[in-house]
């Protein structure tokens, strides 16, 4: 996990280009995975973005080159690490109702966990999950926030090596959160968590039936 430290330390944000050439570094199955989470598998694999991504990381005092060594600041050099080397990746469908939402992806590997949050322009916002509680309980976390603030709206999340079909759908209920799994859009039976344990617990069996490394 990465050490806890101020924001102004640990987070930080990309632009479509730099996102690319992170994603480009390493030809890993974990970058390759990164890539169709992120939705950059062609810009990834497009040179001339690459290269716009690198000059822009230096411009920005991200990188820097010494012949044809290329150097990171700490916080891309987690960023980078974790794109290469991921074992699971998370995506929190924020919905407001049917049409509009936001969405926020964790991504973990087994040294680093980290949280995206979109921005405009396909650029993202990346900040190092707290180290003091499990994935499960961040994910909670983001699910009560999301609900206590849009009663009406509600949560789709996927979560695995690969995009797939299983869904776990989560709502508000005057009891707690009604949740349910779905694969290829067929929703099975509803089960309440009245907790905010239960919640963890509901988000923890689902990440754990989905696999981690195979995807779902």
């Amino acid at each position: 996990m990465i050490a806890t430290k101020t924001p102004e330390d640990t987070s930080v944000g990309f632009g479509l280009a730099e996102m690319a050439y992170l994603v480009h570094l390493q030809p890993t199955p974990g970058s390759r995975a990164s890539a169709s989470w992120l939705r950059l598998t062609e810009e990834s694999e497009n040179q001339e973005l690459i290269g716009a991504g690198l000059s822009s990381l230096i411009a920005r005092g991200l990188a820097t080159v010494n012949g044809s060594e290329v150097g990171f600041d700490m916080r891309v050099d987690v960023v980078a690490y974790t794109l290469a080397n991921a074992l699971r990746w998370t995506q929190l469908d924020l919905l407001l109702d049917a049409e509009g939402g936001d969405s926020v992806l964790h991504a973990e590997s087994d040294r680093t966990t980290l949280i995206f949050q979109p921005r405009t322009m396909m650029s993202w916002f990346a900040l190092p999950q707290d180290p003091n509680i499990s994935a499960a309980a961040a994910e909670a976390f983001i699910v009560r926030e999301h609900l206590a603030q849009n009663p009406e709206g509600g949560v789709r999340i996927r979560s695995g090596l690969r995009p797939g079909s299983r869904q776990l759908l989560i709502r508000r209920d005057k009891q707690g959160w009604v949740h349910a799994v779905a694969v290829n859009d067929v929703v099975g039976a509803e089960t309440l968590a009245d907790s905010d344990d239960a919640l963890t617990a509901a988000l923890s069996t689902f990440r754990s039936e989905g696999g981690a490394a195979d995807g779902i």
